[in-house]
């Protein structure tokens, strides 16, 4: 698999008030299917407001696709766009999440598991605090292969390698929403690190964790988009962060289960496949 970049000139440079990026984390090239989406984020950035809001969708989650019998589950439209596993276009994703969410996606970011492991660690690792036990007996713990992953609760020192099972653990009666609460609870762990490190505060910091991704990052997202957002999240703390996700819980019940012979298991909206009008409604109150 290679990462390719957009020229800069498909994108507008940040200068707007409010941006969206969609954050895609794919399994990566040790897998036979490297560019399923295992993590489909959108972070809003309201620049204005100092805030910060993370929607996640769910991978399972059945759209259209092209012709209106064309049905595929969300987390394999890159392979879809790139069937030969080259990252050249994101445009069929963003179009499909920006449908969902009434969002117009500005920007993506394509992570891999292996570059987000060297991430982690080239910051040192992350403490995570966990409210529950994670048990689960699917992965082996990075630290001893005679045992299954588990972390207990409480605060746990996580470095590269267990960060990426803690990511990708969906041992639960939630399943997918329960990796995807674990991936919110990274992502406010790593914004706690880099300001603890105070690389918000240092371009030259900033352009070195920048690079340390080459090879596994996707991005139309610069390096002088990324230092000209500095001034913006640099003063952010975990409070100014919000996430939620797209999923069938109450009292919002935002998706319902299904199930069929070509699909398997899967999720669509209460309202029916690809009737979006709550998912967007509630998104909208969700970022003002």
């Amino acid at each position: 698999m290679e990462f390719w970049k957009i020229s800069a000139s498909q994108k507008k440079i940040i200068d707007d008030r409010e941006i969206n990026i969609l954050v895609l984390g794919i399994v990566g090239f040790k897998s036979r299917s490297p560019l399923l989406s295992d993590a489909i984020m959108v972070v809003n950035l309201n620049l204005a407001k100092q805030k910060i809001k993370v929607i996640s969708i769910p991978r399972d989650l059945l759209v259209q696709v092209s012709s209106p019998s064309h049905f595929a589950k969300i987390n394999s439209l890159l392979t879809i766009e790139n069937p030969d596993l080259k990252i050249k276009k994101t445009k069929l994703i963003s179009k499909k999440i920006s449908e969902i969410t009434g969002l117009e996606i500005d920007k993506v970011a394509v992570v891999d598991l292996d570059g987000f492991k060297y991430f982690i660690d080239a910051i040192g690792g992350v403490n995570v605090y966990l409210e529950k036990t994670v048990y689960d007996p699917i992965l082996l713990n990075p630290d001893n292969f005679d045992e299954m992953f588990s972390l207990e609760a409480g605060w746990n020192f996580m470095d590269g390698e267990k960060a990426a099972k803690f990511v990708r653990s969906r041992f639960a009666s939630t399943g997918d929403f329960y990796r995807i609460n674990h991936q919110h609870d990274l992502l406010l762990s790593v914004l706690q690190k880099l300001k603890q490190i105070n690389a918000f505060s240092s371009p030259s910091l900033v352009y070195k964790i920048y690079n340390s991704w080459k090879g596994y990052l996707y991005s139309d997202l610069n390096t002088a988009d990324v230092i000209k957002l500095m001034p913006y999240v640099q003063n952010l703390s975990t409070k100014d962060i919000s996430f939620v996700s797209i999923s069938f819980s109450m009292p919002d019940q935002l998706l319902r289960s299904n199930r069929s012979d070509i699909y398997g298991y899967f999720l669509e909206p209460t309202q029916g496949l690809e009737k979006y009008e709550n998912i967007q409604n509630y998104i909208q109150n969700f970022t003002n």
